[in-house]
């Protein structure tokens, strides 16, 4: 039901424990006017650039075009830039740019009122959780390779879902860029995606699996997370020192090695 809610169908296979599935969108979901019009490469774009300034100087020309040629106007635009801690001065290349070709912008929310996102002839800057709640024709997605991977496993559902939230912000074009490894490894998966026709195609998981990942996706406070950040730090440290012979275990109290045993019992028998 949930993968019915988000606007997706069964094509094959069957949505229980350990079964193949593949899944593909619904034409009510996934209208394909838009596809009779313009082929799926001009629709959706993943691009690599070999530097932040390519890419900065890249995006400012293409608005230039979008304004001059394509007749949209600065409304139908927006700019997002996934990590809501540095879009201001992510954006600020790509606004100098726009500047000195007359062409005006603004950070939605910071240089407007808070309730204000779109201005009449001025393009739409914006973090990832400005941008929730408001589309444009045209999306220019930048730094999208913060959004491939994260050295915490824990972070990552996050980092997909802002890719996500910023890719459903467009009504007709989409822009996904960014540059290094690890925008090349998100084109592939994309590619992937658009040679199978964009069906998803997995093993539905178990329910341990399932209770697993909403263990390692759930929502979490900036301060539960840094708390879990140190925990993981302490443990590595802890297995580390046992290793090297720096830490005995002779060293703690044997009713707390007991608890942890059986902690790490419970799990295991859970699996």
């Amino acid at each position: 039901e949930l993968w019915e809610d988000v606007g997706y169908k069964i094509k094959e296979g069957e949505l229980e424990e350990g079964k193949r599935v593949v899944l593909k969108r619904d034409s009510d979901s996934s209208p394909e006017f838009l596809e009779t019009h313009s082929p799926i490469d001009d629709l959706v774009l993943f691009k690599k650039f070999n530097s932040i300034r390519e890419q900065d100087e890249w995006v400012a020309k293409e608005i230039q075009r979008n304004l001059k040629e394509d007749e949209l106007r600065p409304d139908d635009i927006i700019v997002i830039n996934p990590d809501p801690l540095t879009t201001r001065r992510s954006t600020a290349s790509i606004r100098k740019e726009l500047y000195h070709a007359q062409i005006p912008s603004h950070i939605a929310g910071v240089d407007t009122s808070p309730d204000v996102f779109f201005t009449n002839e001025s393009v739409a800057f914006t973090g990832i959780y400005r941008a929730k709640g408001n589309e444009a024709a045209m999306v220019y997605i930048i730094n999208a390779q913060d959004c491939y991977t994260s050295y915490d496993e824990n972070e990552i559902a996050v980092l997909r879902n802002r890719l996500f939230t910023a890719v459903t912000r467009s009504k007709a074009w989409v822009r996904v860029l960014g540059t290094g490894s690890y925008m090349e490894k998100l084109m592939k998966e994309y590619e992937e995606v658009r040679n199978h026709n964009f069906e998803l195609e997995f093993v539905y998981p178990t329910k341990a699996e399932r209770e697993r990942l909403n263990i390692i996706n759930r929502d979490m406070s900036a301060a539960q997370r840094n708390k879990r950040k140190r925990s993981q730090k302490n443990l590595k440290e802890l297995i580390q020192g046992l290793e090297d012979g720096q830490i005995y275990l002779e060293d703690f109290n044997e009713e707390e090695i007991e608890k942890l045993r059986t902690l790490l019992s419970k799990d295991e028998a859970d699996d």
